[in-house]
């Protein structure tokens, strides 16, 4: 995780996003960008034959609305809070004249959405050659929280374009191995063999 420059955090506006809100709306302009600080959105879209893709989940550590920085957007994708947000607010039109102004706050942007890029890129590529248990043991240690796992079985099958009854087939397999526990969420019982899962490529479903 890159850190937040300093002087960019003294001028971010605290703000909170409650669960099953929308920080951006497809209609609207970007005006304001958001550092993310604690909590989940999921940013995805709806395709023409009625299926929905999840494109990402953004937490800690992410910004939204940074790429109209640079460009114009001329479609906001659709997004949702999944669990309660805490962030930073930006000005929009500030954050273009500090980056002119300053070659090191550009350089953060740049090197903060390269390794988005980098990341995305080599998680696709992961998801294509490795089987659902090893892209949704990845996917879960990813996104825990404190040991919790809390995104819903829908969510992550659109993100893993998978079925929902594909997803809780291997959640209920991690169950019964002792790996996860079902509470009001899943806890994480047995790290260790979750992230066995990930290292172990090539193993059938």
């Amino acid at each position: 995780m890159i850190e937040l420059p300093s002087q960019l955090y003294a001028l971010g506006k605290p703000k909170v996003f409650s669960k099953g809100t929308h920080i951006y709306h497809t209609q609207q302009a970007v005006t304001q960008c958001y550092y993310i600080i604690s909590g989940i959105v999921k940013v995805y879209i709806d395709h023409r034959n009625g299926k929905r893709s999840a494109l990402d989940f953004f937490n800690g550590g992410d910004w939204l609305g940074e790429i109209s920085i640079f460009i114009h957007e001329d479609t906001i994708k659709e997004n949702q809070v999944l669990e309660e947000v805490h962030c930073l607010e930006f000005d929009l039109n500030m954050l273009q004249e500090y980056c002119n102004s300053s070659s090191n706050i550009s350089f953060y942007f740049a090197t903060y959405m390269a390794n988005k890029l980098l990341d995305r890129s080599y998680r696709m590529s992961e998801y294509m050659n490795y089987s659902l248990a090893e892209k949704l043991a990845q996917f879960i240690i990813r996104y825990e929280k404190n040991g919790i796992y809390s995104i819903s079985h829908t969510d992550a099958s659109e993100y893993l374009n998978v079925s929902y009854r594909h997803v809780l087939y291997i959640i209920k397999k991690f169950c019964d191995q002792g790996i996860l526990k079902k509470e009001k969420h899943y806890r994480i019982t047995d790290y260790t063999q979750l992230e066995e899962y990930v290292d172990c490529h090539g193993s059938s479903e």
